[in-house]
């Protein structure tokens, strides 16, 4: 009975040094310049994109995936990276204004699309065509400078910055523009001027005036 306790503490001994010995091996650092140590880093560096692309997700501003919407102005988002700050923040804001500039474009040719189905249910060719050539020029002519930033985030990812911006351009300038655009052409005012999409917009612009 004893000998056969010596024999099972032994063979424990054993086992015991084996699961060390393996577990070791396990936690070495691969020799520098080994094919080994290249897998490790790349393994490092793959599984610290997926840590920085997880903290990205988890921290990106609500109104970034969902723009706010309300009876102000028209919003659009951007974002962008940077070693530097500031070029981050630049960056960012410069690629909301050239989305802004597309939803301002798009909000303005849906009203101008409004006016022909109110004015003339498509059939008359002239204002069809005037409407035509004055949104033409109304989205070459676009200008964002109006702007307002409303809120912005700084993230750090990795070695650089990551900045949201969020930019509104007010709707009362937006149908100004509008009716700047539409007054250039005698033809096109002079049919709008009896409708009723038209007196709405200059309503709005009168509010948003008196709200300023």
């Amino acid at each position: 009975m004893l000998e056969h306790n010596r024999i099972s503490a032994v063979n424990l001994a054993k086992l015991l040094t084996v699961i060390t010995a393996l577990t070791l091996a396990g936690c070495a650092t691969p020799e520098p310049g080994s094919p080994a140590a290249a897998a490790q880093e790349q393994q490092n560096k793959e599984e610290a994109k997926v840590a920085a692309t997880s903290q990205t997700v988890e921290q990106l501003p609500e109104w970034h995936l969902n723009l706010p919407q309300d009876q102000y102005g028209v919003y659009a988002a951007g974002t962008s990276t940077s070693p530097d700050l500031q070029l981050a923040m630049d960056k960012a804001a410069l690629s909301a204004k050239r989305s802004l500039a597309d939803r301002i474009n798009s909000a303005l040719s849906s009203k101008m699309k409004e006016f022909v189905t109110e004015i003339g249910q498509g059939e008359d060719t002239e204002v069809v065509s005037e409407v035509e050539r004055v949104t033409s020029n109304l989205i070459t002519e676009v200008n964002v400078s109006g702007y307002s930033q409303k809120d912005a985030k700084v993230l750090a990812q990795g070695g650089k910055y990551r900045a949201y911006v969020l930019l509104q351009y007010p709707i009362g300038k937006a149908n100004k523009m509008l009716v700047d655009q539409v007054k250039k052409s005698r033809v096109l005012e002079a049919r709008l001027r009896a409708s009723k999409a038209f007196k709405e917009l200059e309503d709005d612009i009168k509010r948003a005036r008196a709200s300023n």
